[in-house]
């Protein structure tokens, strides 16, 4: 899941470019990644007001679009986690058959002569931009860079050293936890209703959430870091949720929750349409 660093553009078409964090020591940089055609460090240069710049290094990660950059032959989506943030993922034994949704904060932008704004009138959403079904789970080390090579250049293989508890999660072929014959990583790349996290009836930042009833804990194992029963209100139709921050790996144990099944499945059919 993603966090950090400005919101990425939802630009026309209502097109969802989620643009990686800046990194100096990623061997690829902003100038070598391609978004719907398009460079995307002239996104990133606009937006920033060359804060960041073409030639900086990128942290591509979740890497879930093959065409985003060059690639060698048997690349897959990947994931890579470390820290903290790999501690939780393990202490909750998320592996093979789990399935990841990444999300973002994403504004919508508009072009204004030379240059690519943000719309000062628009508001910060928290939006659903891609998937990962887990088919492996590998600690990174030298020996696993050899055994990979196609995903050289990935920022949590190119130093395999680099972090504590450096983890990559490895796409399986088919979306199979949810019968559906879906790839097993990639992304939306439209922003849909479904999509949106955040409640905009009343608006009161991205980070309150709107979800399905189903998804309040009751007796039920919360979703992780999300145990303050006044982070949840109910109503007739739906929840909400103030979610925690940074955002970054909520789990929910779906033996708990059988109803996020159809709910999951929705979103990849009405996605697809």
């Amino acid at each position: 899941m993603r966090h950090g660093g400005c919101p990425s553009p939802i630009l026309g078409d209502n097109l969802l470019c989620s643009l990686p964090i800046p990194d100096d020591r990623s061997p690829t940089t902003y100038g070598q990644i391609a978004f719907n055609g398009s460079c995307v460090a002239t996104i990133v240069e606009s937006l920033t007001r060359g804060r960041i710049a073409g030639t900086d290094g990128a942290h591509l990660d979740p890497d879930l679009r093959r065409d985003a950059i060059r690639r060698p032959g048997g690349w897959r989506p990947i994931f890579g986690q470390a820290g903290a943030a790999q501690s939780h993922l393990a202490r909750h034994r998320v592996g093979r058959g789990d399935l990841f949704l990444f999300f973002g904060s994403f504004r919508s932008a508009e072009k204004r002569g030379n240059a690519l704004c943000f719309v000062k009138s628009a508001p910060k959403l928290h939006a659903i931009f891609g998937w990962l079904q887990v088919g492996d789970v590998r600690p990174v080390t030298n020996a696993l860079a050899r055994e990979i090579r196609w995903a050289r250049g990935h920022p949590h293989l190119s130093e395999p050293d680099r972090y504590k508890s450096n983890t990559l999660y490895l796409a399986s072929e088919r979306l199979s936890s949810l019968d559906l014959d879906s790839p097993g990583g990639g992304i939306f790349d439209q922003l849909r209703p479904e999509l949106i996290l955040t409640e905009t009836d009343p608006y009161s930042g991205c980070a309150t959430w709107r979800l399905p009833r189903w998804i309040h804990p009751g007796a039920h194992t919360p979703l992780s870091y999300h145990s303050r029963q006044n982070r949840w209100t109910q109503s007739a139709t739906s929840v909400q949720l103030r979610s925690a921050y940074p955002g970054q790996e909520f789990v929910l144990d779906l033996d708990e929750y059988p109803e996020a099944y159809d709910w999951l499945r929705g979103i990849f059919l009405i996605a697809s349409l």
